[in-house]
């Protein structure tokens, strides 16, 4: 029964799906398909690669060359995880090693900041600099399209985050094909 503002509503006789119809119960295998279907659908080419510890996982490339990792880990069958990296060239990781301690941790702290802003997760923000992943979760029960497809969207930027402020802080241009989210 719902009250609403002026009237009872008596719903007993409508039969809804258990869970609002969404389900916990989808195979690997088909969580894969769909998730395949929707980055195919949205643009981006994709290449297979199972990777030591997961049942499944994406090399997925956008128009615009930027590349995240889509998968389901081993003993995690109600997840996927979305991933994007950004290797630090040694030329970066030395020139940030030549950065005065308090601006060096300067620019580390203005990393750690701007990611946690992004509620994405990370890692690899440590002296030295090599390797930044940023990583988002999406469980089965939210599995949606649009839901998908925002979080992908969330772990590019915070790989333009990272790409950017390294940018900045040497005043260099980033590569063009990194700019913007234009389709």
């Amino acid at each position: 029964m719902i009250n609403y503002l002026s009237g009872t509503y008596n719903y007993t006789g409508i039969e809804m799906p258990e869970g609002g119809g969404m389900t916990t119960e989808m195979a690997p295998n088909q969580m894969k398909e769909q998730v395949r279907a929707w980055l195919m659908e949205d643009g981006w080419s994709l290449r297979q690669e199972t990777p030591q510890g997961s049942i499944w996982a994406f090399v997925a490339e956008d128009q615009f060359g930027r590349k995240i990792v889509v998968g389901q880990r081993a003993g995690k069958e109600d997840e996927v995880v979305i991933q994007g990296a950004v290797n630090i060239g040694d030329d970066t990781t030395d020139r940030i090693g030549r950065l005065v301690e308090d601006e060096r941790n300067s620019l580390l702290w203005d990393l750690r900041f701007e990611l946690v802003r992004t509620n994405l997760e990370f890692s690899g923000i440590d002296i030295p600099l090599k390797r930044i992943e940023v990583v988002e979760r999406i469980f089965v029960d939210a599995l949606t399209k649009d839901c998908f497809l925002q979080r992908a969207s969330e772990v590019r930027k915070g790989v333009l985050i990272v790409l950017w402020i390294l940018a900045r802080k040497f005043a260099q241009q980033p590569p063009p094909r990194q700019v913007g989210f234009q389709r």
